[in-house]
């Protein structure tokens, strides 16, 4: 039953061959009801293209044909070598072969008639409004590597088998490379196996024994038929794997083998036997309850994942929706035209409303501007009053200073006058007094006495060296008095009397 209390956040995946339709909402699958599911705008919806509805094909444009050019080239080409009708209309896409060792440039080309892309799914829009994403179903498999369940590093076959449909798909690297129609589907075997076996199973009945036994039956000669089937069967793969491993020079790693019944037991054996490559299970869920879920097949899987990564990057690169989501109102050009008037409205408005605030938030500024103005002038002239009496107060400290200084200076010079007469004088009257005694002591002779500053310079005279030398000594261990003379000359000019003579600089100091 449909659960509508779950529709806010819902995918809904339709799928074309079984007709059914299954909701996803946060980590539950359950069976989707248009009637009760109604239209919630959190709903996404998705379906595919069947691979029998898509003609695919492989063309060469030579490297010399422009970018801008390309498209034309390449629908020409396939109108020419697939023989399409003119008078039709089709819709084609394409990509480009990498690696390709060609001179030209290799396109894998997918054509779909529109007519049918049209029909196929207006039942649809017609209950749900739209179709949020249509896949081609080869490109579904992508979502396997965008949402990380597989490995990008590898080379992968997927061969998946449905009522009326049967198709191979191999991926490099995580990108699609090239598919391949494949004639036997699951009708194709139950129509063989009825025909060997000269009984017609029901449908239900056969792909309940297929699914559950697969090719280990317990009759000994149904048990035959089938394995002759599925032996035919992967020999027509090998061919097809052979030849897609030559053409792409490539090496095809794993196989994945699904069904719309489910898994097929005994399967694995002819993967790993037949064509000698590893066998993977074609199981992926995204969901809890998956497994209980009745009729539920990987492609319903691969619709879920696929939306889901649709949902994060809203890529429509391979988006065939002829019904998608109409875009928000603002990207409309509905929207766009009501936002042109709305803005044209709103700046007609805005001019006169702008001048009136304008000028309102002037009158304000401007008296902010006067209060503050007089604050400033009242301050300032409290300022300048301040700096006319400090400019008073320093002439009437100059004057001051002038007079004392004037005072101070005569009384430093009478300081002067009565220091040099009452500590000079007598210093250096008690110093000739002292040279007087020391010269007569040394039985010497006074010729002259110079008076400069605190210098006094005596010219003694003595009969031998020695009684100068011994002068000079001792007027130097009597303080305050440091000698200084230059030389001790001899005079000689009175050949019957020899005296010397030196001028003795004496320095009075302040010891005593």
């Amino acid at each position: 039953m449909a659960k509508s209390n779950k529709n806010a956040n819902t995918i809904v995946a339709i799928n074309k061959a079984t007709q059914n339709v299954f909701g996803l909402s946060g980590n539950e699958i359950f069976p989707f009801d248009f009637d009760r599911g109604g239209k919630g705008k959190g709903t996404t919806y998705i379906s595919y293209i069947p691979f029998k509805n898509i003609i695919t094909t492989t063309v060469e444009i030579s490297r010399t044909v422009e970018e801008a050019d390309l498209l034309d080239a390449i629908v020409i080409k396939v109108y020419e070598e697939l023989g399409l009708d003119a008078a039709l209309d089709y819709k084609i896409t394409y990509l480009e072969v990498v690696g390709s060792t060609s001179e030209n440039r290799v396109f894998n080309v997918f054509v779909v008639d529109s007519q049918i892309l049209t029909s196929d799914f207006d039942a649809i829009a017609a209950r749900t409004g739209y179709i949020d994403y249509v896949a081609m179903a080869p490109f579904l498999y992508e979502s396997l590597y965008a949402r990380g369940l597989l490995s990008k590093e590898t080379v992968d076959c997927f061969i998946y088998l449905q009522r009326d449909d049967a198709f191979l798909v191999v991926y490099q690297n995580g990108e699609y490379l090239q598919s391949r129609q494949i004639r036997y589907n699951l009708k194709y075997i139950h129509d063989k196996f009825s025909e060997l076996i000269g009984n017609r199973l029901e449908e239900e009945t056969f792909d309940h024994m297929l699914s559950t036994y697969g090719l280990n039956l317990d009759t000994p000669a149904e048990r035959d038929y089938i394995i002759q089937i599925f032996d035919e069967i992967f020999y027509y793969f090998n061919d097809i794997i052979t030849s897609l491993n030559k053409i792409y020079n490539i090496k095809i790693q794993n196989i994945y083998f699904g069904t719309d019944v489910g898994e097929i037991p005994g399967v694995e054996v002819f993967v790993e036997n037949t064509l000698n490559l590893t066998y993977q299970p074609f199981n992926f869920s995204v969901a809890i309850n998956a497994k209980d879920v009745e009729h539920l097949t990987q492609f319903d899987i691969l619709m879920f994942l696929t939306a889901q990564h649709y949902m994060l990057t809203q890529n429509d690169e391979h988006n065939y929706s002829p019904f998608r989501r109409p875009p928000p109102l603002s990207q409309r050009n509905s929207g766009k035209l009501f936002g042109a008037l709305g803005l044209g409205l709103l700046l007609g408005l805005a001019y006169p409303a702008y001048q009136y605030g304008y000028g309102y938030y002037m009158s304000i500024v401007t008296d902010q501007k006067t209060t503050e103005w007089r604050k400033k002038d009242a301050e300032l002239k409290k300022i300048n009053d301040t700096i006319k009496d400090l400019k008073e107060q320093i002439k009437q400290t100059r004057k001051f200073f002038d007079v004392e200084n004037k005072v101070l200076t005569e009384r430093q010079d009478l300081l002067t006058g009565i220091f040099d007469k009452k500590v000079k004088y007598p210093m250096k009257a008690n110093a000739i007094y002292d040279m007087s005694n020391l010269v007569n002591q040394n039985q010497g002779n006074i010729v002259r006495i110079q008076d400069i500053d605190r210098n006094l310079t005596i010219s003694v005279r003595t009969s031998s060296d020695k009684q100068m030398t011994k002068l000079l000594k001792d007027i130097s261990n009597v303080k305050p008095y440091a000698v200084y003379t230059r030389s001790i000359a001899l005079n000689d000019k009175n050949s019957t009397v020899k005296f010397y003579d030196s001028n003795i600089s004496v320095e009075i100091s302040d010891e005593k």
